[in-house]
């Protein structure tokens, strides 16, 4: 996975870690992202961290099902120009769409797209190269906060016809029965994937506004995701090197960890990180230098670090 997501994107999961107690810096700096994350509204972060976050934060919480609980907490403006394109969308179909359209504007590695559609109902799925538990919890946000907005924008108690992910089933299935309003939702699927009923996508928006929806539409066909800065590489490179120097075991979904057991700061190579990130050696070495600095020297910083 090489491509780049909003900075916005990442901000949503450090907000949530604050306010459940995670120090959302020191979660920041072991996704490979730097401390101005929290604070910045425009700019991307490297493809691999986004996904990070949401493992990273799920294990300091222990919660399966974080990203629902993060979605009730989602505050209006927080992903910018998709809040509002979906907010001032006349309906909440025509809202899911928007988003649909705007996602790729967000993420080069994920978006939402209508896969299947009849008089009856519409399913939307979630579409990213992604794996792992990170992938699998961000896709849970994903459609929690769907359901979120079309709730709150059609003043409803809007209930999807059937959810499924990809995630493995949990403990407790409660949770997710219950945010979403119905006993169909479903594990281990092999997409993640929400289908709504045509009714409810006709619901027409009390936030609702015409004109201004024009005018976002027009922004959002010029809109362009900027290509993570080249020191994002760097502390991303930073704390893959640093994950193995990390005591904690690895927890029973941790897929994405990345490193056979026998790999150490001693004996990692550059070939082992390029494979971890999800391109090659070629690229990372051109990132570093592009950065002021090296395979040799990075490796070195991360040898030190682990010494203190």
């Amino acid at each position: 996975m090489t491509g780049s997501d909003s900075v916005l994107l990442a901000r949503f999961v450090l907000t949530r870690a604050r306010a459940a107690g995670v120090d959302p810096v020191a979660l920041a700096r072991a996704a490979g992202i730097g401390p101005g994350a929290l604070e910045a509204s425009a700019g991307s972060v490297p493809g691999q961290c986004y996904p990070r976050l949401w493992e990273l934060f799920e294990r300091r919480v222990d919660v399966p099902h974080v990203g629902l609980r993060a979605a009730e907490r989602y505050g209006m403006g927080e992903l910018g120009m998709m809040d509002y394109l979906l907010a001032t969308a006349p309906t909440v179909g025509e809202g899911f769409r928007a988003v649909g359209e705007f996602g790729s504007r967000l993420s080069g590695n994920r978006r939402v797209a209508v896969v299947a559609e009849t008089d009856r109902q519409v399913t939307f799925a979630s579409e990213t190269a992604a794996r792992g538990r990170g992938a699998e919890v961000a896709a849970q946000a994903s459609f929690a906060y769907l359901t979120g907005r079309a709730r709150l924008a059609a003043r409803a108690r809007i209930a999807p016809v059937a959810v499924t992910l990809r995630e493995r089933a949990p403990r407790r299935h409660g949770p997710y029965r219950e945010f979403f309003g119905t006993a169909a939702v479903d594990f281990g699927a092999e997409v993640d994937s929400l289908t709504l009923r045509r009714a409810d996508l006709d619901r027409p928006q009390h936030s609702a506004d015409p004109g201004l929806a024009a005018v976002l539409r027009r922004g959002a066909a010029v809109a362009t995701l900027s290509t993570p800065p080249a020191q994002a590489w760097v502390d991303l490179l930073a704390a893959e090197l640093d994950s193995l120097s990390d005591p904690a075991p690895p927890g029973p979904d941790r897929d994405t960890a990345g490193f056979p057991a026998a790999v150490s700061l001693d004996t990692v190579s550059l070939s082992d990180i390029a494979r971890r990130l999800g391109t090659s050696p070629r690229t990372v070495q051109r990132r570093l230098a592009a950065a002021g600095t090296s395979w040799s020297r990075e490796l070195a910083n991360a040898r030190r670090r682990a010494a203190w």
